[in-house]
Order: C-alpha cells, then structure tokens, then sequence
C-alpha cells in the first residue's frame, strides 16, 4: 500500500488532556468541542515549526476561503473533518511518499547513479563532512537516527526543503533562503478555547490574497505548477539550466518549494522503531540519494508567513528576514508586528492581514499571540534554532496607530542604548575597544531582556494616554519620556555589574570612569549621539542641562 500523506494518521498531535494522537491532517478539528488538539508533538521543534506550515500550506492549496467573510465562517464555525477530508482528497495525488507514481517532495528522477547518503542527513543540524572529519561533533552527534519511520523521513524531507541551507556546490538553499524567519498568528477561540485550527486557520490566505500575489494566473488544475515533484525538475546548472521566478509557478509553490533533488529509499522492516520518533512502521528509511544543482528560487518570491526588507529606499526587491542571535524580544517588533521607521521592513503578510482585518471581523475579539520561529544559520551550519512568542495589541485604529508609533520610536531608542552600553563596556575593559577580541552580542541580548516587562508597561501607559487624551498631538510623548528613563537606568546597572573594576586584572580607573562618564551624558541627552538618540530616535525634546546657581552670601 502507498503511504499518502493525505490518508495517512502520521502526524503526532497532543490534546488538551494531555493524550499525545496520530491523525491525518484533515483531522485538525476532531472533537474541537471536547478534548481539542492544541500543537504538534514531535521530538524536535524545527519539526513541530515545519508542521504549522505544512497544514497552513495545505488548508490554503485544497481549502482556501474565497473571501474575508467566508474565512471569517470557518472561524466561528469550524469545518468539521468529513469536509476537511473531502476538500483534502482533491489533492491527495501529490502527496505519495512511496510508490510509483510521483512522490511527494522527490526528485522525478529516480537518481539511481547518485550516491547514497544516511538518512540522519536530512536533518539541518546533523553534521558536515568536515565537522566529521575534524572530529568536531561535540553537541549534536553523527549516527543519532539510523532509520526513520515513514512519517518521521516525510517530516524531514519538508523540514530540508521549507528552511534548506545552503548544503555545498549545486546544493539548492529554500524558496526563502537559508533558515528563514517564519511569524504567525495564534488566536484563542472564544468557544473552543486554545487549539490548533486557533494557531493555523488564522494564517490561511484568501483566493483573493492568493490572486494578487499571482504572476502568471492561478489555475485550480495546475498541480505540476503548484507541487514541483508533479513535473520533471527545473534544474539549474551552468549549462543548460535555469532559475525558478514567480512568473513560472503557481503562487501557492511558495508552500511546497522543493530546491532539494531528493529520493528516499525504503526498506521493509518488521514493527522497527523510528530513531527519532519511537514510532514503530514496517517500512524504514536508512538511506537517500541525492544530486546537486535542483531547482533555484530567484528573488522575487513573497511568502505570506515571512517578514521582508528593502536594503536601501533605493531598491524594490525585498528579501526573506532571517533569525538573528540572541533570540526574541521586543526589538523585533519592527521586523514582525509593525513596519520599520524607516519603512524598509515589513511583517509577514499573515501578521498584516491580521491586524488589519480578519481580527475586527470576529465578533467575539480573541486574544492573539504572534509566534516566530526558525534557524539561525551561519552559512550552511544550523547555529541554533530560535523561536518565541508575543503578544498583540489590538484596539480601535487611532490606538493602533499611536501604539506603532511608539513601538518604532521605542525600539529605535532602546537599539542605540543597546549600542552605547556595548562601546561603553568595551572602553572600560579594552585600552583599545576596536581591537577586542570575542562576541559582545552578550550584552544587548542581556539589556533587552532586563528591558522587556518594562516595554510592555509602557505600551500599556500609551494605551491609557491615546484614551484619556484625546486632543493630545502626541499621546505618546509621555510615555517615551518615561521609557528614556528606564533605558539609562538598566544601561548604567548593567554598565556598573559587567564592567566593575573590582574584577579587572588590570585596573585602569580613568579609563573606567572615562567610558562610565560618556555613557551617562549620551543617556542624559548630551553631545551629538545622545542628542540623536532623544530627538531622533525617540522624538523627543533632550532634557533640559541642569543650571547650578551661587547664592551671594550677606555679610
């Protein structure tokens, strides 16, 4: 029997009991009403990541709402799995992973004269050649999954292909890059409660957003456009091969980008464990072959879950954001939740959407969360994978407004203390900064977190001050004034903790009290930076120099 992903119960899911299931995706919405599914449970979070996109992929490929007001139905009365199932089966043919017809995310080519490769390969943090060869495993070991059950390779296949890295000469990176950054709403139901349909159909594309995204048409019948693997591969090789642009899919690709060239070879096995899973199957992967040079996603693509950026105002074309060090917090409000200052970032078109309109269009308003995940790649080694979630501030659009207002002026201040903290720091214990050795990033990772609650205070104070200040030209002012006190506060406890002098080898007092000084008067709204960092930055008036005056004794 072929193993279809459509048909199948391979994905392991957790219900609000606690009870960990195996459905079919078109089970999403079994028993909603009395023990609902709340996420994925797969031993990795890159998997669980993948699988969000997986279901969002195929609930806007077979299931897309026609309009906001039909994507707003199926959020107060969702479908039930029957629907689900019959929507799902339209599709079923591009999801066999075995098989002799044409298998989900592999090659059409069979690749026979293609060398094999350990199924633990798959995996993006499973290490290199070299890292091999220099005996250098020490975190992450070679060898950790043998074999993989059928539904654990098939999970691994789309995990590659949705966040591919850069993987070596011809070795194809995803339709986003290497480790993109993927943001999407979660929204709680006001019936249901927590459940997974709150943490995918609220990220689901309209076939009117679907239609305007579109370079080239949408035809429903176009599987081969939609779903690579359908059709032979657009290869890309010096000779004779060519880039993929959005003019030559189908706009819904972007789900199923496939850049890998990629065939699993499946063994029979008797009720054999998965190595990652522990699920048993009585058909494992060990093994895949691979070849270079697939297909190559130009610029140009736009995919509804990522947040882009121009590099200048100059240039039209937007490119994927990617994870960054130090995790998540509230200075990526301006990549995830609003736009830029600058204008040159943007969130995800699922976030904008959001915010925008499906959420005025619920009757009940539901608390909203916005979740961000991905790799943090440096080049083609997985650093570490990131992920984090937030919560959203959704009001009347005047307070919606103003609160973005605030969120770029905040973030842009808090970014330039972050950096004069850091120089600060450096000077105190470096006799010559540019020249110190190691990763600093440490130190604004730490301040943005000693930060953070005091941000969401002061949304909270901006919240209040649009609303009891209505004639206000700048209810924000205030609360800025109040946030510039809260950075040059925790910039100089930090200052004072990691540059003490009582833990300096080599004591230099001067040059301590010298970076400690300037730090205080850029705080202070002093000199050229400082006076940036209040007028530019935050928009705000520098405070006042303070006046010291000589009383005349009588005599």
């Amino acid at each position: 029997m072929t193993f279809n992903l459509i048909r199948e119960p391979w994905l392991p899911v957790r219900r609000r009991s606690g009870i960990v299931d195996h459905i079919p995706p078109w089970r999403i919405t079994d028993r909603i009403a009395e023990d609902p599914i709340i996420g994925f449970a797969w031993p990795r979070p890159d998997f669980n990541g993948a699988a969000h996109e997986l279901l969002i992929g195929l609930l806007s490929t077979a299931s897309p709402p026609e309009d906001e007001d039909a994507w707003a139905d199926w959020w107060n009365h969702p479908p039930t799995p029957y629907l689900l199932e019959q929507r799902f089966s339209t599709i079923s043919s591009a999801f066999d992973l075995d098989g002799t017809r044409a298998r989900f995310m592999q090659d059409s080519d069979a690749l026979e004269t293609a060398p094999h490769k350990e199924i633990a390969v798959l995996l993006i943090d499973t290490p290199g050649a070299q890292t091999l060869q220099n005996n250098a495993d020490l975190f992450v070991k070679r060898g950790a999954a043998p074999a993989l059950s059928r539904a654990t390779a098939a999970m691994a296949l789309f995990t590659l292909n949705t966040y591919a890295p850069s993987g070596g000469a011809g070795h194809r990176t995803s339709l986003r890059g290497g480790g993109p950054l993927t943001s999407l709403i979660i929204a709680e139901h006001a019936e249901y409660g927590a459940n997974l349909w709150g943490r995918t159909w609220p990220n689901v594309e309209s076939l009117e957003q679907i239609a305007e995204r579109a370079v080239n048409g949408t035809g429903s019948d176009d599987l081969p456009r939609t779903f690579p693997w359908m059709s032979h591969t657009r290869t890309s090789e010096k000779a004779g091969g060519k880039d993929t642009t959005p003019a030559d899919v189908h706009p819904l690709q972007v789900y199923w980008g496939m850049p890998r060239r990629i065939r699993l070879h499946f063994e029979e096995a008797i009720n054999q464990r998965c190595g990652l899973s522990g699920m048993q199957d009585t058909v494992m992967v060990k093994h895949f072959r691979t070849k270079n040079y697939g297909t190559n996603y130009s610029d140009g693509f736009q995919h509804p879950l990522t947040p882009y950026y121009r590099q200048n105002s100059k240039i039209t074309t937007k490119l994927p954001e990617h994870p960054n060090p130090g995790g998540f917090s509230y200075r990526m409000w301006p990549r995830v939740v609003v736009s830029s200052k600058d204008r040159l970032r943007e969130p995800a078109q699922a976030v904008r959407h959001w915010r925008h309109d499906r959420h005025a269009r619920i009757p009940d308003r539901v608390a909203a969360r916005l979740a961000a995940f991905g790799y943090d790649m440096d080049n083609m080694k997985a650093r570490a994978w990131m992920e984090g979630e937030m919560p959203l501030y959704e009001f009347d659009e005047e307070t919606r407004t103003w609160l973005e207002i605030f969120i770029r002026r905040a973030t842009a201040g808090a970014n330039t203390v972050a950096r004069l903290l850091t120089g600060a720091v450096k000077s105190a214990l470096h006799a010559r900064p540019v020249d110190a050795s190691g990763d600093f990033g440490f130190i604004s990772e730490r301040f943005f977190r000693d930060t953070e609650k005091d941000f969401y205070s002061a949304l909270d104070m901006t919240k209040r001050h649009v609303r009891n200040h209505p004639d206000s030209e700048d209810p924000a002012m205030t609360p800025l004034q109040e946030w510039a006190k809260v950075l040059a506060r925790a910039a100089e406890q930090l200052f004072d903790e990691l540059a003490d002098p009582g833990n300096m080898e080599n004591r230099d007092m001067l040059r301590h009290v010298s970076a400690r000084h300037y730090l205080t008067l850029a705080l202070g709204g002093r000199g050229k930076t400082g006076k940036s960092l209040f007028e530019t930055d935050l928009e705000i008036p520098s405070p006042a120099k303070p006046s010291f005056t000589h009383k005349k004794e009588a005599g």
